[in-house]
């Protein structure tokens, strides 16, 4: 009898210890799985909130350029060469506003187009969203590329230059099927 009672004693602590020990591989694995989720959740919350850095970053970044833009100086030249600058042809416009005979007149070229230029690569390299360029500069881009084509058309070609303001050309051709008048 005490035999039994031993055995049966013995099997009765076995099945109290496994019922514990699954209760605890239970705990254990509950355990495990919230911490993986956790840490889930944790990096998609902090993927979301880099894209979402990035996406500022590149808007002020474009912003700050047209900031620059916006000054008094640099917009006033922008209003000569898009609306005060008048020529028959190319050799009107060298004669005009060329760096031999006036130098300050095409220096206020460079400053509009350099800046065209830039507003048309940090496009082009996806800096920032085309609909968000369009909204803001598609006007003046629109007024420009139309008022000067013929130019730079004739400037690729007498000095072999195929590739002359290419970003602004770009933005101009995005721009045209966003935004057509």
């Amino acid at each position: 009898m005490e035999v039994l009672a031993g055995i049966l004693s013995f099997r009765i602590a076995d099945t109290l210890m496994n019922t514990i020990l699954l209760e605890m591989v239970d705990i254990t694995s509950v355990s495990i799985v919230i911490t993986a989720i956790s840490v889930i959740v944790g990096v998609v919350i902090s993927v979301i909130q880099f894209r979402n850095l990035v996406k500022t970053r590149r808007v002020q970044f474009f912003l700050d350029l047209y900031n620059k833009f916006c000054e008094k100086d640099v917009l006033t030249m922008t209003v000569e060469v898009l609306l005060l600058w008048k020529w028959e042809d190319f050799d009107d416009f060298f004669e005009k506003y060329g760096p031999e005979k006036h130098i300050d007149e095409f220096m206020k070229w460079v400053v509009v187009t350099t800046h065209l230029e830039n507003m048309g690569l940090i496009s082009y390299e996806k800096m920032v969203d085309i609909h968000f360029v369009a909204n803001l500069i598609g006007s003046m881009i629109q007024n420009f590329w139309e008022k000067y084509e013929p130019l730079l058309i004739e400037w690729r070609k007498r000095y072999n230059t195929p590739k002359i303001m290419p970003m602004t050309e770009y933005l101009y051709e995005k721009i045209k099927r966003i935004r057509p008048r």
